[in-house]
């Protein structure tokens, strides 16, 4: 018998820190963070080399309800991609973390996808579910 591995899209479960109430975990436990994940490679895919900041990807990852997710929460999904292989800091011509304002007076760094996080999108996207 052989098993086919889940899509993506499928995935459920996030990153929450123990100082986080009861109820944090709760909503961790139940997020969509697959498809959360897919949306953002799909977005990092779009702007591809030019990457985003976690601050720009919240405004193209939409959860249950269809409403954009929180800044925080893509940070979180961006740093899973990040750990998961499929995106890397952008760096600038002196080799430094490339930085975008986000809010005034507020900088953040920029992700882009890296070679295997593109083919990893090309995938997601081919198979792209609505939320």
């Amino acid at each position: 018998m052989t098993t086919r591995q889940g899509s993506l899209w499928d995935q459920v479960g996030g990153k929450v820190s123990d100082n986080h109430p009861l109820t944090s975990h709760v909503a961790a436990a139940r997020v969509k963070s697959g498809g959360q994940k897919a949306q953002g490679l799909i977005a990092l895919q779009a702007v591809y080399p030019e990457g985003l900041t976690a601050f720009q990807l919240a405004d193209h990852i939409v959860d249950g309800s269809g409403r954009n997710i929180s800044r925080n929460q893509a940070a979180t999904r961006l740093g899973e991609i990040r750990d998961n292989g499929w995106a890397e800091l952008k760096l600038d011509r002196a080799g430094l973390p490339e930085q975008r304002t986000t809010t005034p007076g507020n900088t953040g760094v920029v992700y882009k996808l890296t070679d295997i996080g593109y083919r990893m999108a090309v995938g997601v996207h081919a198979e792209k579910r609505p939320q």
